[in-house]
């Protein structure tokens, strides 16, 4: 498992090193590989692009925050980019999902938290910090949408394996395109899948309703995706 850390202090980049080797344990995945550049100037010069997951500082010299994660989306667009940092203002969170971060873990939390966060980012590809949970679902959610315990049975029974796949890489930030062209089907279908999935929900976007999932997951609900 191959592992890219972006941020200009090395002590983040040993300090990070322990909880990354206990979440890939924890999920029975292999002992990670760990790469770390202090810019993502610098990290879009490797040449192997094919990493499992992306650690990415928000406040970085050079390139930052969304422009930072748009550059390493191009560059890395097939490796799952979580936001490991400081800045915990909600309206940053919610931005940084919504321009397809697979997720957003402050680095104010303790060990503990951050190797569970980390474990359930290896597990799922996504996480969300407890910080928005009163402010990512709108206030009026339709009442036709699903119940927390009903997510699993829509995902695993009523959606197709192929709209499975497009919900899934949807919500581990990929861009329609890229999974379009990894799954070998138009875009316009990767958009018709994903319709379908926030309409079941209740959401309006990939925000939302990687919330809802995350939510049923964490009420046991929903198994690994």
């Amino acid at each position: 498992m191959r592992v890219l850390v972006v941020d200009d202090h090395e002590v983040v980049w040993n300090g990070i090193r322990g909880p990354l080797e206990h979440a890939a344990d924890q999920v029975q995945r292999e002992r990670p590989l760990i790469e770390c550049r202090r810019s993502v100037e610098a990290a879009v010069t490797i040449g192997d692009h094919a990493f499992d997951l992306i650690l990415l500082d928000y406040h970085l010299p050079g390139l930052s925050g969304l422009d930072a994660l748009a550059r390493m989306r191009e560059a890395f667009e097939s490796s799952p980019i979580v936001f490991f940092s400081g800045d915990t203002d909600t309206r940053r969170v919610r931005e940084a999902i919504s321009h397809g971060a697979a997720g957003y873990i402050p680095k104010s939390i303790s060990e503990r938290e951050t190797r569970e966060a980390l474990a359930q980012v290896l597990t799922t590809g996504v996480f969300l910090p407890p910080l928005l949970e009163f402010e990512v679902i709108p206030e009026t959610v339709p009442e036709a949408c699903l119940p927390h315990d009903a997510i699993e049975d829509f995902l695993r029974v009523e959606f197709s394996p192929r709209q499975r796949e497009v919900f899934t890489r949807a919500l581990r930030g990929k861009p329609n395109k890229v999974i379009a062209r990894e799954l070998g089907i138009a875009e316009g279908t990767v958009k018709v899948h994903l319709a379908m999935a926030f309409r079941a929900l209740g959401v309006r976007n990939r925000t939302e309703a990687m919330y809802r999932v995350m939510m049923a997951n964490a009420q046991g609900a929903l198994a690994p995706l």
